[in-house]
């Protein structure tokens, strides 16, 4: 396997998360995989062209059941840490979490039948790496704007970073298969962490190697 990237103990690889995962060892899993929205909805969704990201493959339902689903189930069998946010839609294909909270956006006005979308889950599996629970919050309140990155759906960073703060420690390696812009990544690299990221769409693996090229903590 020929990394996309690959400086001071951050590693990227481009392709198909199923490809690499075997080879691959981590002590903690965290990951915003594909929500299956399909193009999306609502004004916030196409606003941002959410879920239009460039790949090869339809963010639909089935996708989520047939690929990613079966990929964080075998993550689950073999990490002894996995966190994911799964999306509001279809969080029901996923296996029961261990735990579970969720990040608060008290100023979402996505909207659903009963109101606000106010709330996106976050699924926890296994047990916690550092080895502790008192204390560690299972829910974050969210009002931080994502980060100014060529990608839709890129995670706010700080919330990010502190989610993955408290689920791991410096000197851990912290995998992501599905990693987008590679939020992850970058918060691993600040705290001290190994990151191996997997990204299927080249354009993105770009983006989150410039990101990670950065040397400054970021800010925003």
């Amino acid at each position: 396997m020929t990394p996309y990237y690959d400086h001071n103990g951050i590693t990227i690889y481009h392709g198909d998360a199923r490809d690499f995962l075997p080879s691959l060892v981590a002590n903690v899993v965290l990951t915003d995989p594909p929500y299956g929205i399909n193009g999306g909805s609502g004004t916030i969704n196409k606003a941002r062209g959410k879920g239009n990201y460039q790949a090869n493959f339809i963010d639909d339902r089935t996708y989520i059941e047939s690929v990613i689903v079966p990929v964080i189930q075998g993550l689950i069998e073999h990490v002894g840490c996995v966190v994911l946010t799964p999306g509001a839609i279809n969080f029901d294909l996923y296996p029961r979490p261990n735990s579970f909270g969720v990040f608060f956006q008290p100023a979402s006005v996505g909207l659903q039948v009963f109101g606000n979308m106010d709330a996106q889950p976050i699924f926890y599996y296994g047990k916690n790496a550092p080895g502790r629970n008192m204390g560690v919050p299972c829910s974050y309140r969210l009002t931080e704007p994502p980060p100014i990155v060529d990608h839709p759906c890129a995670k706010p960073f700080l919330a990010w970073r502190r989610l993955l703060s408290n689920i791991a420690k410096p000197g851990h390696v912290i995998l992501d298969p599905f990693m987008g812009s590679g939020t992850t990544l970058r918060a691993a690299k600040d705290l001290g962490m190994r990151g191996i990221g997997i990204e299927i769409e080249e354009r993105y693996c770009e983006i989150a190697a410039r990101r990670l090229s950065q040397e400054v903590m970021e800010l925003v």
